[in-house]
């Protein structure tokens, strides 16, 4: 008792702060002024003022500080015209009765809407750069259950900040570019060498309605084309990526170079993957990969495999997904089997799978690939609850989905940094809640097992046990 009070002190400041934040009320957004000449007022008890403080409280369009709209106060059809202009950009993500509010809108205002899209138009013309970030700042605490080092001091605090780049090169390209610090940014390093690092981890350029294809990427990317999420990387991937869709069926592919999470090598990694949509709540994928990427380890149990013994040259294996939503709630499966060539020491088929259960309403990917929620809409929150189970060498070093999502220390002994999705059974749980727009606070917890103990020279198969809280602000 007294260790979980101990947990749960550190992460206590970060909570107040949340808290803090929650009680402050939300600014409203800069108002138009309902005197414009060009369109009268719209008249109180007009049924649009209902439509669109529906499209408020839905977190479509944005509203007053309570996601509503006065009904002591009147606003121009043309304001209407620019808030349902911005319901249609979201128009594909609403629900099918918000679909039927903006058609509604969007009927009503349409001469508006045109003198509104012109003037829009020429702005567009002018500008077609952007610019975004997010900043985030951690507590995270361990219980390293097998005499491993526990975090200590500026361990427990770390921070990351991104700003991205994107926009427009004519109709059909398009470009995006990401700044970020690195995972070894902590509070009171700024000193060191790795105190502020920042690298270009995203640099792409996209074509649209090319060569037959419905997009191609070439760049620096995330690891995001392939499989529910149980492979998968935030960023620092290079290649080539392809899709293309017909119907209800849909390819994805992609080839290009990984780096290791426990080296500095680059290696080839070619994926492609079908997805079957068989009905609106249920979608199935099947897919291959071929992996050129060595597979190593050390008696101390620190090299990219989770493992003090064995060894491999290169891998390739199968894998299959499942996507199926239940009401409120969705399942997200993943299955890997792969063949490892020149294993010694080491199984030589390893199979891996992680299943996840959330009522998140957000893109059906694992966590934390996404977010459980939108951070614009105040007040949501989401939870899940996940369980992987994989063998040493099924998922290529580099490749993990769940590698770096916990915080341990890199140079231990079959480090849960390193070696997020490498011969272990993890339970993970999350929690995310939008305490003000564009402010999200996550709660996160991860029970580390080896999967085979045999592989290492472990006395047990605990691992860690590892504890988070995050502050992410988005703008």
């Amino acid at each position: 008792m007294k260790k979980t009070a101990q947990k749960w002190l550190a992460i206590l400041p970060l909570a107040l702060m949340g808290i803090t934040m929650a009680g402050t009320p939300v600014l409203p957004l800069p108002a138009y002024a309902a005197s414009e000449k060009s369109f009268s007022d719209v008249p109180a008890g007009h049924w649009a003022y209902d439509a669109v403080t529906k499209l408020a409280q839905a977190g479509i369009v944005d509203g007053y500080g309570d996601n509503s709209f006065k009904g002591d106060k009147t606003i121009s059809r043309y304001e209407f015209a620019f808030i349902t202009a911005k319901a249609m950009e979201k128009f594909d993500t609403a629900g099918e009765s918000n679909q039927e509010l903006i058609d509604q809108l969007s009927s009503e205002f349409a001469a508006e809407l045109n003198r509104l899209g012109a003037r829009v138009t020429k702005v567009e013309a002018k500008t077609n750069t952007w610019v975004g970030g997010e900043t985030r700042m951690r507590i995270v605490q361990n219980d390293s259950n097998r005499g491993g080092k526990k975090l200590g001091g500026a361990d427990h605090f770390d921070f990351r900040q991104r700003f991205k780049f994107w926009g427009n090169v004519n109709d059909n390209i398009s470009w995006a570019g990401r700044i970020s610090t690195s995972t070894s940014n902590k509070f009171g390093d700024a000193e060191s060498a790795t105190g502020s690092d920042v690298n270009l981890d995203l640099m792409t350029v996209s074509a649209k309605d090319t060569f037959g294809l419905d997009n191609i990427r070439i760049g620096r990317s995330a690891l995001d084309f392939y499989t529910n999420g149980i492979f998968g990387k935030a960023g620092n991937v290079d290649g080539v990526y392809l899709n293309k869709k017909w119907g209800d069926v849909s390819f994805r592919g992609w080839t290009g170079n990984i780096k290791s999470s426990a080296t500095n090598d680059a290696n080839q990694l070619t994926t492609g993957e079908v997805d079957f949509k068989l009905a609106d709540n249920l979608n199935l994928k099947a897919g291959y990969f071929a992996a050129d990427v060595e597979g190593t380890s050390t008696a101390a149990g620190t090299g990219t495999l989770n493992t003090n013994t064995g060894r491999f040259d290169n891998s390739q294996g199968w894998t299959a997904g499942m996507k199926y939503k239940f009401g409120k709630y969705t399942l997200l499966g993943d299955y890997v089997s792969t063949t490892l060539d020149g294993a010694t020491n080491l199984p030589k088929h390893p199979k891996g799978w992680a299943v996840q259960v959330s009522n998140s309403q957000g893109p059906a990917v694992l966590y934390p690939a996404v977010n459980l929620v939108n951070p614009a809409k105040v007040g949501t929150d989401a939870w899940m609850v996940s369980y992987r189970n994989i063998d040493a060498g099924t998922i290529p070093s580099g490749a993990g989905a769940f590698d770096v999502t916990a915080v341990a220390d890199p140079t231990q002994p079959y480090s849960v940094f390193t070696h997020g999705t490498d011969n272990e059974k993890v339970l993970f749980l999350a929690y995310q809640n939008v305490i003000a727009k564009n402010v999200l606070v996550s709660l996160e917890y991860q029970d580390f097992k080896i999967k085979n103990r045999g592989l290492t020279n472990l006395p047990s198969d605990r691992l860690d046990k590892t504890y988070m809280m995050k502050l992410e602000f988005f703008y």
